[in-house]
């Protein structure tokens, strides 16, 4: 019999043996969020996407109703969590995720970022103020302001919290102190004083705060040396996949607090593994350098991010002052500041521009295409002179969003596959040599490569159902492929890649394309005017280029014109970091970016409908398709 105790339940979450207490009628989804349990809702919540599964293990569950879900495996007891409310003491079981950090990344295929001459945005500064006499009885603040002005620094603004700690500190080591200077802006502020000597122990975290993960590392400010980096999934997930989802959650009532509250989580928890991991004291953290697209920056200040959305289009805020960690919930030290990277348009955010600065391209004589390959589809195309730059929203088809058995590139996921014969039987390759789970991003661009080259798949994204292959059968969504049968999944059941899922990948694909097409054609430049395509973002170091040209996903140039930079926007927030001329230089080329909303743009719609054929309605954009073809 279940015992209430004011009204609560006790809810167990397997396999993790994480038990919480929950009211009657609570959503299990909020339940597992509240508790650190992590459950994948590409919908946002809405009990349509399907791929929230718990599986009751003891106990039972008010569901409202089971979209997705077959009548056997309801009989069993799967459940989806976003449509599921407590009732009475359960014990449920969530599906195993993986940890990021087994993701698969080509990194000696990327392109190094510089390391700058050191320079910090902030400094610390070892000082020996005079002591006072009945001659020279200045303030405690004037003097340190005059050592400070020797020293370079005029018109110091002074941290409150500063001033209320200066009389014991500065007499604490006769007069021996540290001082803390920010100085990414104008004015440098002193944010912090310490007795003694302490200039050895300063460190920085720096972070790509991504919509589907967020990656950071802890940096020393005196030889830029990485002393922990920790990759953790992005908390808002909980409440939809893609930044749409987030917005339209920022809707409901405390919806930006929510949300605010799930990404200061996130860092706290990579905050908390990297001190661990270094043994550094989280004090010695002077500050923190953020570069994330325009929505998660608005979240993160809990900006409310409606007007993104809406024509016309605007940001509240392209240049954001530092802020105290504190302010944000981030749990370090009041004299740490937070410092963000300058944003460009509505989803052209602080990641693209440090991107830009970790390779150089703001630099380059050469004319650049940069394409960071993921939800949002961020692309810049030009030089030192000019750039312009678009989000086309690809929808998270390449990080397993919208793919029936879609996942990120960690353990388990296929990343390749490969289909000499049309009517045999694939090679495939999975992430951690173990038995598959799904299918990655790299895995799907392959597959459908290796499928449309076999002939198994058409232009149109249809299988060929007149070939005689065991693999190829009718299902729920059209015909199926069975990339590999349950006798060697981790779930016993087969993966399959279905005609939706085709679908689905083909207008990611078209988006992407589309976007560049759109861009070169907005300044009057052919593909073949463009020196070097750079790949960029985590998913970007894993794609096969021949593949990603054949399926119609990047331009159909010559195969030495590609780079990789890899994680553009964490190299880029490193680097600032350690460089006040590279803060510098990222406001300028946020300052100099043109941006180009594509929301309203016919060019772009001819573009797109042009492009969700394999590899393209027009052929002649594929020279290496034809000549392959004959």
């Amino acid at each position: 019999m279940t015992v209430k105790q004011d009204n609560q339940y006790q809810v167990r979450f397997l396999p993790d043996n994480i038990v919480v207490r929950a009211g009657k009628g609570e959503s299990l989804l909020k339940i597992a969020l509240k508790a650190g349990v992590h459950l994948t809702t590409t919908c946002g919540g809405s009990g349509t996407c399907s791929s929230c599964r718990i599986l009751i293990i003891k106990g039972n569950l008010d569901c409202k109703h089971s979209y997705g879900i077959t009548e056997y495996d309801f009989k069993r007891g799967v459940r989806l969590a976003c449509q599921s409310c407590v009732t009475g003491d359960v014990v449920v079981e969530v599906p195993k995720t993986t940890d990021l950090a087994s993701t698969s990344i080509n990194a000696f295929r990327e392109i190094p970022a510089a390391l700058p001459l050191l320079n910090p945005i902030t400094r610390k500064l070892a000082l020996q103020l005079p002591v006072p006499t009945i001659g020279d009885n200045r303030a405690d603040l004037k003097r340190l302001k005059h050592v400070l002005k020797n020293h370079g620094y005029e018109n110091v603004l002074v941290d409150y919290d500063v001033v209320k700690q200066i009389p014991g500190i500065m007499r604490e080591k006769n007069w021996s102190i540290t001082a803390t200077l920010c100085t990414s802006t104008n004015v440098p502020l002193l944010s912090r004083l310490e007795s003694g000597d302490t200039t050895t122990n300063h460190y920085g975290a720096v972070f790509d705060l991504g919509t589907t993960a967020v990656r950071g590392r802890i940096i020393a400010a005196d030889s830029g040396q990485v002393m922990a980096e920790e990759t953790a999934y992005n908390r808002q997930r909980e409440y939809g996949e893609d930044i749409i989802s987030r917005i339209s959650y920022c809707r409901r009532p405390e919806g930006i607090e929510v949300l605010q509250k799930l990404i200061s989580d996130t860092l706290n928890v990579l905050i908390e593994k990297m001190v661990l991991s270094s043994g550094i004291d989280d004090g010695d953290i002077s500050s923190v350098v953020i570069a994330g697209n325009t929505v998660m920056v608005q979240l993160l200040l809990a900006i409310d991010p409606e007007p993104l959305r809406l024509s016309p289009y605007v940001p509240a805020i392209d240049n954001t002052p530092p802020v105290k960690a504190s302010e944000l919930g981030i749990n370090l030290g009041r004299h740490c500041y937070v410092h963000i990277i300058p944003v460009i348009a509505s989803y052209v955010g602080g990641d693209i521009v440090a991107g830009i600065a970790a390779c150089g391209m703001h630099e380059s004589d050469k004319v650049n295409l940069y394409i960071d390959i993921g939800t949002n589809g961020e692309i810049v195309l030009g030089k030192k002179e000019w750039m312009v730059t678009t989000a086309c929203s690809a929808g998270p088809t390449f990080e397993g969003g919208g793919i029936r058995h879609g996942m990120l590139a960690v353990a388990g996921a296929i990343e390749d596959f490969e289909l000499p014969d049309p009517c045999g039987e694939p090679s495939i390759r999975i992430i951690g040599d173990i038995n598959p789970a799904g299918i990655c991003g790299s895995g799907l661009i392959n597959a459908v490569s290796a499928l449309f080259t076999s002939g198994l798949l058409g232009r149109n994204g249809k299988f060929n159902s007149e070939l005689s292959c065991s693999r190829l059968r009718k299902g729920t969504d059209g015909f199926e492929y069975v990339l590999a049968d349950g006798s060697s999944t981790s779930s016993g059941k087969d993966i399959v890649l279905t005609e939706v899922d085709v679908d689905n990948f083909i207008r990611s694909k078209a988006a992407i394309y589309a976007g560049c097409q759109t861009l070169a054609d907005s300044v009057g430049i052919g593909t073949h005017e463009i020196d070097n395509i750079i790949i960029a973002g985590t998913f970007g170091s894993q794609i096969n280029i021949e593949k990603a040209v054949r399926v119609g996903l990047l331009p159909d140039m010559a195969r030495d014109k590609f780079r990789f930079v890899g994680n553009g926007s964490l190299k880029g927030a490193h680097t600032a970091f350690l460089s006040l001329k590279t803060c510098q230089d990222m406001l300028k080329i946020a300052d100099m970016i043109t941006g180009i909303e594509l929301s309203e743009n016919e060019a772009f719609m001819d573009n797109y409908v042009s492009s969700l054929f394999l590899p393209h309605t027009d052929l002649n954009r594929f020279p290496s398709f034809l000549n392959q073809r004959g």
